[in-house]
């Protein structure tokens, strides 16, 4: 993952998979919450890459988590329904199709452990 920051004139590498597979989490569930949200903004670019991100990021958030537990539901709604309507774009191929299908369904698992 390359991330823009307003100090460096380059992008900085990030190793996602591997942030997320540290034990304990080095990310908050807000900061999981809100790189979820900003990566459905334009899933247009890049969109193998961001759907597999958003996949990885998905599945680390925990709705429980009373810091985003107000916040879980109205965002998950937000990027569903962007997924959704990117799913069904002319430009969209059919492992992307595929691709955000299994993304929903992780989003899905998480909404229904909302409260």
């Amino acid at each position: 993952m390359y991330l823009m920051n307003n100090f460096l004139p380059y992008p900085i590498q990030v190793d996602l998979s591997g942030i997320l597979a540290m034990v304990p989490l080095p990310l908050s569930q807000g900061v999981l919450l809100s790189l979820l949200q900003q990566l459905s903004c334009d899933i247009s670019t890049d969109t193998p890459r961001k759907l597999a991100w958003m996949t990885d990021v998905a599945a680390a958030i925990n709705p429980a988590d009373p810091r985003i537990a107000a916040h879980v539901r109205r965002i998950l709604d937000q990027v569903s329904h962007t997924l959704g309507h990117h799913r069904t774009l002319p430009t969209t191929s059919p492992s992307e199709a595929s691709t955000i299908r299994l993304l929903m369904h992780v989003i899905n698992s998480v909404l229904l452990s909302c409260k």
